[in-house]
């Protein structure tokens, strides 16, 4: 019964087809729309993996961003323990940001002429020095190898705390600041807090 009814509608279609020649060009230009759409939804998606990934590629300054952050946090924590400060927030500035090192590889490639000429056979030789970044294969692809990571350099860092109204809270603070950083002293202002926190 369901093989009949199947070649019924396969039967109504051909006669269709065949009253009508165009409505076969539609029904294959419905499939080729289809299928184009198909494509365009399997790179759209490539496309939102492709930007997903895409912060892979700047992963050292959003890791340096963070360090960043850290940091800040890491003086908050240690600063509010201090007797006498109080509640802490901190300001890191920067002079540059950190610089990851990678290893290179130096190809030298000699090419060797030979010519011919009136005073005989003369050979000229050319050397040219390739240098580019040594890779590791990964299953993400070719990956520089990094020899190592130069720390951004800190320009300063300001310090706002509930107890800098005394003295001795301020010297703490700095010394403390200084001993993590290792910027000099002028360049970390202490500052107290205002009452209502901001």
């Amino acid at each position: 019964m369901q093989k009949k009814d199947g070649g019924a509608v396969a039967a109504w279609w051909k006669a269709r087809v065949k009253k009508n020649p165009g409505l076969a060009y539609g029904i294959y230009a419905a499939i080729g729309l289809a299928a184009v759409l198909f494509y365009l939804l399997g790179s759209g998606v490539q496309c939102r993996t492709n930007a997903a990934e895409a912060p892979k590629e700047s992963a050292s300054e959003a890791r340096q961003a963070g360090e960043r952050d850290a940091l800040e946090q890491r003086l908050i924590e240690v600063l509010s323990k201090i007797r006498g400060a109080g509640r802490v927030d901190v300001l890191v500035t920067y002079e540059t940001n950190g610089e990851i090192v990678t290893a290179t590889v130096r190809q030298t490639d000699e090419d060797v002429r030979d010519a011919s000429g009136t005073a005989g056979n003369e050979t000229s030789r050319s050397m040219r020095e390739v240098t580019e970044p040594a890779t590791v294969e990964t299953d993400s692809g070719h990956v520089p190898i990094v020899l190592y990571e130069k720390e951004p350099v800190v320009r300063g860092v300001i310090v706002v705390a509930e107890g800098a109204s005394d003295f001795s809270v301020r010297q703490k603070l700095q010394s403390a600041v200084h001993a993590a950083t290792g910027i000099p002293i002028e360049r970390i202002e202490v500052f107290e807090m205002s009452y209502d926190g901001s």
